[in-house]
């Protein structure tokens, strides 16, 4: 039998790197599942590491393939 283990809000948005208030948009989106105890909301912290998967059209080769833009000139 595995233990589950789950954290704050705090805790997860501390540990990746964002606030509180971008975890509670994806929660409303339906992007993060939450898991409510009483008042308080859990996350399980896969599902909060899987928001951090790549995007390959955001990697670097994905922008090194796009052309340079032209310098703007200051009048």
């Amino acid at each position: 039998m595995t233990i589950r283990t789950y954290e704050s809000l705090p805790t997860a948005a501390a540990r990746i790197g964002v606030s509180v208030k971008t975890i509670r948009r994806r929660i409303a989106e339906g992007v993060l599942p939450v898991v409510r105890s009483g008042r308080s909301l859990h996350l399980d912290p896969k599902d909060v590491d899987a928001l951090l998967r790549r995007d390959p059209q955001h990697t670097a080769s994905g922008f090194a393939s796009r052309a340079p833009r032209p310098a703007r000139r200051v009048s």
